[in-house]
């Protein structure tokens, strides 16, 4: 048996266990069940490979996921700033080519955390079964966002399993989107692990929304807070002739205590 370090972080309520130890791949399986009944998403410490990068991170299938990178940063620095001081720096993130550059400032209340996200290579209408879509393909995951529409619970899990077998991602998020209230319901699909998660707030699924919004505003630079069952992540894109050429999103971090868990 074996006692593996890890991290419960709170990013905007996107419960994350962050695993401290090195583990073999073909024992994360088995840790990653475990972690998940603890939390919604599990991620692993790793070296970087790049030298500029400060740290990575490789998630439990290997998709993208902007909270747990933003997250991390902050358990990075945790030790190095007071309130009211930030850091910027480099982090790998799975799913992406390329290092992400993430913002930690300390507040008195914890931490704020702004990630600068992969870029949106696809925007586009799609029908699946017969009900609208805007497609935001994002560097390790895709999100389906529908609008004005109420799915019940188990017909909107057994959706994005469909439709996720359909497209070639590593994770698919069906985003229930409101824009009168600016409220979403994101569910996260991710083939790697086999989770289905109803999540309290969803990084990549709050690009993908600011991202649409800020192609229909005709604007240059869009502001877009996206209310969700954990919190608000406010996202800032920038577009250019109808094409998205930054964005960022920028959320509340809590730090939980470490903890060890016992593997075979």
């Amino acid at each position: 048996m074996r006692e593996i370090r890890y991290v419960t972080l709170g990013p905007t309520g996107n419960l994350t266990c962050l695993v401290l130890d090195p583990v073999d791949p073909e024992d994360r399986p088995v840790l990653t069940g475990k972690l998940l009944t603890q939390c919604e998403q599990v991620a692993y410490l790793a070296p970087p490979a790049k030298p500029e990068a400060a740290g990575g991170i490789r998630m439990m299938g290997g998709e993208f996921c902007g909270n747990a990178a933003m997250a991390t940063a902050a358990w990075l620095v945790r030790d190095e700033l007071v309130p009211g001081e930030q850091k910027t720096f480099l982090l790998e993130v799975s799913g992406t080519k390329n290092p992400v550059r993430c913002t930690v400032r300390r507040t008195a209340e914890g931490y704020e955390g702004t990630v600068d996200m992969p870029g949106i290579p696809a925007i586009e209408q799609k029908t699946i079964e017969g009900i609208p879509f805007t497609l935001v393909r994002l560097e390790g995951i895709v999100h389906l966002i529908c609008e004005g529409l109420s799915l019940e619970k188990g017909a909107a899990e057994a959706l994005i399993r469909r439709a996720a077998g359909q497209l070639p991602d590593e994770a698919a998020g069906l985003l229930q989107w409101d824009r009168e209230t600016g409220r979403m319901l994101p569910l996260v699909y991710v083939r790697g692990s086999g989770s289905l998660v109803w999540e309290r707030g969803c990084g990549s699924g709050s690009a993908a929304v600011g991202a649409m919004e800020a192609l229909r505003s005709g604007k240059t630079k869009t502001v877009i807070p996206v209310s969700q069952p954990g919190g608000v992540i406010t996202v800032t894109a920038e577009t250019d002739t109808r094409v998205v050429t930054g964005i960022s999103i920028t959320g509340q971090i809590r730090i939980g205590e470490e903890r060890q868990i016992t593997i075979p």
